[in-house]
């Protein structure tokens, strides 16, 4: 499991430190290396639109954002719209969760070539505008120049049937972290 350093957003630093992946005109993909205090907020934020539809366990806490933006542990990408973040999506390698037991039914758990999607959250003002899917796409580019195989994450039950027909159902898990919903592992290759 990724570590978590027990500190405060206060501590972060004034200003995130990224890396650009891909932009447009308007719209940049960012890897965070570092977050600041202002950003953290931001994504905390946004994941506010989680809570209506999975509960307050899936909203973002202070801890929740140190242990997922912690890159190279994690890989934490961020969505910008003229310089404001609108959306993130989180991988984290596959073989950081080897003692979860729902990490087990992964037969490449151990293999070093899968990324797990922990969280992929889009501003709910701009759901269905294209970013969230520019996003996700770059966020997969980078990961198979990476040297990475495949891409896994639970998803609603239902989901992950509407991707590419090489996407694998590998669970099924009744009531995922208390949100009173079925949720799916699922795998993906990407190619």
């Amino acid at each position: 499991m990724v570590s978590v350093p027990s500190a405060k957003l206060s501590e972060l630093p004034y200003e995130s430190t990224t890396r650009l992946i891909a932009a447009t005109l308007n719209f940049s993909i960012e890897l965070v290396e570092k977050l600041s205090a202002k950003d953290a907020e931001r994504i905390i934020a946004i994941s506010e639109g989680l809570v209506e539809n999975f509960g307050m366990e899936t909203r973002f806490t202070k801890n929740t954002v140190r242990k997922y933006f912690a890159y190279p542990d994690t890989l934490p990408f961020i969505g910008l719209l003229h310089h404001k973040i609108i959306g993130f999506v989180i991988g984290v390698p596959l073989d950081h969760f080897i003692d979860e037991p729902w990490a087990r039914i992964d037969p490449f758990l151990g293999n070093q070539n899968t990324v797990y999607t922990y969280a992929f959250v889009m501003d709910a003002k701009y759901r269905g505008s294209g970013y969230g899917k520019s996003l996700k796409r770059v966020y997969m580019s980078y990961l198979r120049k990476r040297g990475y195989s495949y891409v896994s994450g639970h998803v609603m039950e239902g989901i992950a049937q509407r991707w590419a027909r090489s996407t694998v159902i590998l669970g099924k898990f009744p009531d995922w972290h208390n949100t009173g919903k079925v949720f799916e592992y699922y795998r993906r290759p990407l190619t």
